[in-house]
């Protein structure tokens, strides 16, 4: 009887309604068929990333042109460039016109009479001489506290409002919910769609067009603060050069009447291109003469830029009637960007390259700031409205 009691008592305990101990061993629950498609999709992804690694490692790029480096940077100003800081107190314009622009416009209110000749070649386009960048830095605190508020800008947290917003967004009761509509290009994001934006997940074509337009809506706002760009949508490469060349394919993409400009008159246009697992970008800027291309695995594809190369010509003939000449523009596979660390975020560090490049400034983030970017660029897309 006291057997049959205590054997009793412990099957009780065994199927008892309390929380186990952290020391007990439980079985863990079954997984739904949604995260078991999930966790292969993961892996799936994991071995096209390591082979794509693999196979850029052993690819030679050709024609690299690589910008100045920190390094060179330090040595050259006097100062120390921090690359892993996302704000920066000190201003690297290396590699930025429109800061040295910028600059000299300062350093002429101030007025600043005397010119100094520079190793780095900044021009000033209104006297068409060049100045010393070294002592524009030091005189133009205004300058300088402009561009630690446009760093600061591009890294504001998000208010409790907007997180709650992202957060519900993501929820699954508003899986097949309409979030928004963007009426300009039709394009309708359901919280599905915005999934994507969630951690470990690969972005679709959707939000990455849908964000591009909240790019050219942010310029159209204030001209003054960002360069004239053009923003190519996700398919225009594929109808470009699928199965092969063809211009007549786009031909009508970019009507004066369409866009209310020409392409010759942006400063910078910006082609997404979409491999097989894989997202790069392509870059025609006008104001440097060259054609870009950025991969965030430090990859290099020249039938890319030969294509974009070939394009632009034609499109310049066809709306303007000119013949432009390319043959001294270079073909730039820039090394000196920051690379993705996984196999799924290579879509968000190209709209970050387009978003940054865009403003005119450095690409000052990495692989750190990715779960960060996720949640703002899904606060945007919900406000229909980029930063």
């Amino acid at each position: 009887m006291a057997y049959a009691a205590t054997k009793r008592k412990r099957g009780q305990d065994r199927f008892s309604d309390k929380p186990a101990s952290s020391s007990d061993s439980t079985i863990p629950p079954r997984l739904s068929r949604h995260k078991v498609r999930e966790f292969h999709a993961r892996c799936r992804g994991f071995l096209r990333f390591r082979s794509l690694v693999r196979r850029n490692k052993t690819t030679k790029p050709t024609s690299v042109c690589v910008g100045i480096g920190h390094e060179e940077a330090s040595n050259l100003f006097g100062y120390k460039f921090d690359s892993s800081k996302p704000v920066h107190e000190v201003i690297d314009l290396v590699d930025e016109d429109s800061s040295i622009e910028q600059a000299a416009q300062v350093v002429e209110d101030d007025k600043v009479e005397k010119e100094y000749s520079s190793p780095c070649r900044a021009r000033n386009d209104e006297k068409g001489s060049y100045l010393r960048v070294v002592p524009l830095i030091r005189r133009s605190p205004r300058l300088k506290k402009k561009r630690a508020e446009v760093s600061r800008e591009l890294f504001l947290p998000l208010k409790e409002e907007e997180d709650a917003q992202v957060k519900s967004a993501f929820s699954v009761r508003n899986r097949m919910k309409v979030l928004v509509l963007h009426k300009n290009s039709g394009i309708e994001i359901r919280g599905e769609t915005l999934q994507c934006l969630k951690p470990c997940a690969w972005l679709n074509d959707d939000v990455i067009n849908l964000y591009l337009e909240l790019l050219k809506e942010r310029e159209t706002r204030d001209p003054q603060k960002y360069f004239k760009c053009h923003f190519f949508n996700t398919f225009f490469y594929v109808k470009l050069t699928r199965p092969s060349y063809n211009y007549k394919a786009v031909r009508r993409w970019t009507r004066h009447k369409r866009l209310g400009y020409n392409l010759i008159d942006c400063d910078i246009i910006f082609v997404p291109i979409h491999g097989v697992v894989h997202w790069t970008l392509a870059v025609i800027n006008k104001r440097e003469c060259k054609f870009m291309y950025l991969d965030s695995l430090n990859g290099s594809d020249p039938t890319i830029l030969t294509a974009v190369a070939k394009y632009f010509v034609d499109e310049v003939k066809d709306k303007n009637g000119k013949t432009i000449d390319i043959s001294s523009w270079g073909m730039e596979y820039v090394k000196d960007l920051p690379l993705q660390q996984n196999g799924y975020d290579c879509g968000l560090f190209m709209l970050k390259y387009i978003d940054f490049y865009s403003r005119g400034l450095g690409l000052k983030f990495s692989q750190t700031n990715m779960p960060y970017f996720r949640v703002r660029t899904a606060k945007e897309i919900l406000r229909l409205q980029a930063d």
